[in-house]
């Protein structure tokens, strides 16, 4: 996709996705969910490395880890990190890592259209994991349309393209309707300040976290955004009311635990 996330790895940004990406997976696991779909995955895992985009981000919240510890995002951190924040986990990596935690037997479809992605996810797979993951190179918005029409089970499907592309936000708002008509629950997440918002054709929600507020920074961005978008006959009763409820305490609690921060700075 043109596009190498190494240098972004741990900003702002994906703090804020990864936080609420991780809450929604272990809600949907709990319903029964056993599918995890993601369009645009990059590499496995990434090292943090000094003057990264990570110490304006996942770096500034690192000394409030022990009051966030209840999110299984920054268990996962803590957990790959004993020493020193050094490691960091990219999407899929997060949602495989809390699908062994649950014991859930997770099928994962991933696309990415770099050849070095493919390598990095093709030597873990001639390793020792038994998660059934099926990386696809090539496009994740034609694939993941694709399998849209095939799979005949329930998935979450998470899409974070890069925008780098005219015509990336149309792409997005497409593959959140097209998921959410056959059953799936999406998630997408992008920057707060781009021209053109996804607003799908569908119920969604979205989740929004100001870098200032957090007491981070990431370059000229303001903030960042999880759009939560689902079908509301295919997810009766209070799954997806509890969801919402989740992410807004969330949205919320983070930002108190995270002012002392601020205030720092």
């Amino acid at each position: 996709m043109g596009y190498d996330h190494r240098r972004h790895a741990g900003n702002g940004g994906d703090l804020w996705k990864h936080l609420v990406l991780a809450e929604v997976a272990c809600h949907l696991f709990d319903a029964g969910l056993k599918v995890y779909v993601e369009s645009h995955s990059g590499y496995p895992e990434y090292q943090l490395g000094p003057d990264g985009e990570w110490e304006g981000g996942v770096g500034r919240i690192w000394p409030r880890r022990e009051a966030l510890a209840r999110y299984s995002y920054f268990q996962i951190l803590g957990d790959l990190n004993p020493g020193g924040l050094e490691r960091y986990l990219g999407s899929a990596s997060i949602v495989l890592d809390l699908a062994r935690r649950r014991g859930v037997n997770l099928r994962a479809e991933i696309w990415d259209s770099s050849i070095a992605v493919e390598r990095a996810w093709r030597s873990l797979e001639s390793g020792q994991r038994s998660e059934d993951i099926h990386f696809h190179l090539g496009d994740g918005f034609s694939g993941v349309r694709k399998l849209t029409g095939e799979l005949d089970e329930p998935a979450l499907l998470f899409i974070d393209s890069p925008y780098i592309a005219e015509g990336d936000a149309s792409l997005v708002e497409d593959l959140i309707s097209r998921s959410v008509a056959s059953g799936w629950v999406a998630l997408s997440w992008q920057m707060l300040g781009l021209e053109k918002s996804p607003r799908p054709a569908c119920d969604f929600r979205e989740f929004a976290l100001s870098f200032e507020d957090a007491g981070l920074v990431c370059g000229p961005w303001k903030g960042a955004t999880m759009i939560l978008a689902w079908d509301e006959k295919a997810f009766l009763g209070r799954e997806v009311d509890d969801l919402i409820e989740r992410l807004e305490r969330i949205e919320e609690d983070f930002l108190k635990i995270a002012a002392p921060i601020s205030e720092s700075f």
